[in-house]
């Protein structure tokens, strides 16, 4: 306010001394400049308090769900009642910190082991010439965007003179959420023996469609599957009929994230994870594996085979929104999990390994549980004391696949269950 004042007192003064100017010199050309000069002065001086504040701001998303790498449009629109002149006016978009970073894909791999690279400032400053114009739209655009849930609140408007001498600026609260879910990137299973059902029969995960064996049929039920619609049945008997097939008994997989890390924050480290989990959570709703989703942290999250096969999208919004915690995974693997029948796969998706996860992991082998272990890890920490921890697993029969730039980076993902 007080730099307001001062403005105001130079204003006056300048107005004052070309006043002072033309009464003592006289003569066509001093009083040409003072009457030129006088609606510029008196349009300065009125800018430090016009109520830009009175303004009507509204922000409108081309979507509201998206995929990480894409882009989104957004549009400002700005309404005000008066048609005063605005030489210019200034919007300046205030990102968070969820912005902050750049998704370009699968090539952002290649730097795993470099955090910094992942890191973008982002900044929008707009410039335009409103001049009396009372209803108007500023648009730009946001590229390469990271997963999360993001919020976009405050706006900030500025205007002036056309000599930048005065301005009048206010900020505006105009939220809008806007959620981008992981990647889900094409994975081929490679044939391996995992055990599915209860007992010592095995079964492959293919990356052909899994079948069984039909058994009959029924009436159609909304959730049935298009492709399991008997076509003969349905034109005999004038309703739609579904094939009933036999179920694998006790199959399942059960699928780990976890999103601790005792380590250093690594968020591309951390990108790949649920990158890979939610590539894996759609494979295997593809190929109607009986599967459920867990995470540990400080909290534990369930997703049930059902939720997985008819509510993906609840699933997606969660990946978008998980974070790196610090906590241990050893820790929340100490306790059992009693609702795992016996016989399982489950399948671990880590970016940690120590120690005490080797022996955790190895204290669930002996549960009767089929456990394959995806490990990401930038190739550059993957040292002596790594490569030990990885033999010492596949010594105990568990499946170990370390996941680095070079798996990152390859046209199709690629998981590996074997010992």
């Amino acid at each position: 306010m007080i730099r307001k004042i001062v403005k105001e007192l130079q204003l006056l003064l300048l107005l004052g001394i070309l006043f002072v100017f033309a009464m003592f010199q006289g003569g066509f050309v001093s009083w040409f400049l003072f009457y030129s000069m006088l609606p510029i002065i008196l349009y300065m001086l009125f800018i430090p308090f016009y109520p830009i504040s009175n303004w009507k701001i509204d922000r409108k998303l081309s979507d509201r769900y998206l995929k990480t790498g894409r882009n989104i449009e957004v549009a400002i629109t700005i309404k005000r009642k008066l048609r005063f002149p605005i030489f210019f006016l200034v919007l300046e978009e205030e990102f968070p910190e969820t912005l902050q970073y750049e998704d370009i894909g699968k090539k952002k791999y290649q730097y795993l082991s470099d955090q910094q690279s992942y890191n973008r400032k982002r900044h929008v400053k707009k410039v335009i010439y409103p001049g009396f114009q009372k209803d108007f739209t500023i648009h730009y655009r946001i590229e390469h965007l990271p997963r999360g849930k993001h919020h976009l609140s405050n706006i900030h408007l500025r205007i002036g003179d056309p000599f930048g001498f005065v301005d009048c600026k206010h900020r505006f609260y105009v939220a809008k959420d806007f959620f981008v879910y992981p990647a889900i990137q094409e994975l081929k299973w490679k044939q391996q023996s995992m055990s599915l059902e209860e007992g010592s029969t095995s079964s492959h995960v293919h990356d052909e469609k899994l079948t069984n064996v039909v058994s009959g049929v029924r009436e159609y039920i909304p959730g049935d599957r298009f492709s399991w619609i008997d076509w003969k049945t349905t034109a005999r008997k004038n309703t739609v009929m579904t094939k009933e097939f036999e179920q694998e008994k006790d199959s399942k997989i059960v699928v780990i994230l976890d999103v601790g890390g005792l380590q250093q924050p690594q968020p591309l480290v951390f990108e790949a994870v649920v990158e890979w989990t939610a590539s894996v959570l759609q494979s295997l709703r593809k190929k109607d594996q009986s599967t459920s989703f867990y995470t540990f942290g400080k909290s534990e999250r369930f997703f049930s085979n059902q939720q997985l096969q008819f509510q993906f999208p609840a699933v997606q919004n969660y990946l978008s929104t998980v974070k790196q915690e610090q906590v241990s995974l050893a820790e929340r693997m100490a306790v059992p999990m009693k609702e795992l029948s016996r016989g399982s796969v489950i399948l671990f998706v880590i970016h940690h390994l120590d120690e005490l996860v080797v022996e955790r992991l190895s204290n669930w082998k002996k549960q009767d549980y089929t456990i394959v272990v995806c490990y990401v890890i930038p190739e550059k920490q993957l040292d002596v004391k790594k490569e030990q921890y990885i033999r010492s697993l596949r010594l105990k029969n568990i499946s170990v696949q370390t996941v680095t730039e070079k798996q990152l980076m390859q046209e199709q993902w690629e998981v590996q269950a074997s010992q």
